[in-house]
């Protein structure tokens, strides 16, 4: 087993989760205080994933830079983005590069001038990792954009943690208005200034994805007073019954949710697909506890990272199911090839694989297709069983 070089690791860097997690913000524009070569790279990668993100620019830093630094740059480039592109929301990223010598970025900021809010964040990557990036980036939106808290709507929530905007994301609201709530912001994915301004009159914080959004619900309740729900992202009609019914409790009213439960037992099919699936944590136990409903128990997930849910993924499962945690590629190789596995519900980073083996791909990560609700789990399963 070699220990020192790792071929193509799952796990990337502080930046590009704090990339990923500020791209969808509407009308904002991100600026990387550091080398060329780090934006680009990220930039390539979310195109690839099919993410759409704001405009990201970087303050090239070079040589001489990093020996004599690089602060006046970055309040030039600060003011001339804000005059220039005319943002409401100005994300300023340090990297390793910038982080290493030191360059004082908020000092940057606070003497810049700029009609867009401007927030900061720590971005360098040998401080953590890119689950870290998200979590920080969504917690640091919140401390500069959320308002003043002033009033609270009993029949309005945010939904925290969700980082891809599209179908899914009109779904949740979708599924929210059946009981009568509306959604004032969703964070970060398509979020504007104006929504995260009224962010603390929401009496309920749905957080979809712990990993992510949990820091900025600890931040708006300690700050607010505003309880949060961790909540399963709904796949399918009985996961979103429960979604709708756990957040009508949170929120302290009753009332019928109006999604029939699914009590008819799933069809016995004759020669199941062997199904795999790579996700984060979250989104493993939504999927894994949807296709077990649907006679669909899938033999082996891949989580991206360990978040301390490995027992919840288990269960959501059912018996009969591998699950390994932030495996190497060799790994990964070997148990699909020994589970048969005819199925691959992943992303991008699994294609290559996916091809060599000759499994089929179903790429459900990257927010074009929508999953979420009674509609989306039947999409799924259409998808699945189309062969």
């Amino acid at each position: 087993m070699v220990e020192n070089a790792t071929e193509v690791p799952r796990a990337t860097c502080r930046l590009f989760g704090a990339i990923k997690a500020a791209s969808t913000l509407r009308n904002s524009v991100i600026l990387v205080h550091g080398p060329k070569g780090c934006v680009y790279h990220i930039n390539y990668i979310l195109g690839m994933r099919g993410d759409r993100v704001s405009p990201v620019f970087s303050t090239c830093l070079d040589e001489k830079d990093v020996v004599f630094g690089a602060e006046q740059r970055l309040k030039d480039a600060i003011e001339e983005l804000d005059a220039r592109r005319s943002p409401e929301i100005l994300v300023v990223l340090s990297c390793c590069a910038s982080s290493i010598i030191g360059e004082d970025v908020e000092g940057a900021i606070a003497s810049a001038s700029t009609r867009a809010v401007v927030i900061g964040i720590d971005a360098g990557g040998f401080a953590g990792d890119y689950t870290e990036g998200y979590a920080d980036t969504l917690r640091r939106i919140v401390e500069v954009c959320s308002g003043t808290g002033l009033g609270r709507d009993p029949r309005k929530v945010n939904l925290l943690g969700v980082l891809r905007a599209g179908p899914d994301v009109k779904e949740l609201r979708r599924l929210l208005s059946l009981i009568g709530v509306e959604v004032i912001a969703v964070l970060p994915a398509g979020a504007s200034l104006g929504d995260l301004a009224h962010m603390a009159e929401a009496s309920l914080n749905i957080v979809l994805c712990e990993t992510s959004g949990l820091s900025a619900a600890g931040y708006l309740r300690d700050t607010y007073g505003t309880p949060f729900l961790v909540a399963e992202f709904p796949i399918g009609q009985n996961s979103s019954r429960d979604f709708l019914r756990n957040v009508s409790q949170a929120l302290g009213f009753g009332g019928n949710v109006p999604i029939p439960d699914l009590t008819d037992p799933p069809p016995l099919l004759p020669n199941p697909p062997r199904i795999a699936v790579v996700s984060g944590p979250t989104r493993a136990i939504s999927l894994a506890r949807f296709l077990s409903s649907r006679g669909l128990s899938p033999r082996l997930i891949v989580l991206d990272f360990d978040s301390g849910c490995q027992d919840k993924v288990v269960a959501a499962a059912g018996p009969g199911c591998t699950v390994l945690v932030s495996p190497e590629w060799d790994e990964i190789k070997k148990r699909l090839k020994e589970d048969r596995i005819e199925v691959l519900i992943g992303g991008m980073m699994e294609r290559p694989l996916a091809a060599e083996l000759g499994i089929r791909l179903i790429d459900v990560m990257h927010g074009s297709q929508k999953t979420a609700g009674p509609e989306g789990g039947e999409t799924l399963l259409r998808l699945i069983l189309d062969k």
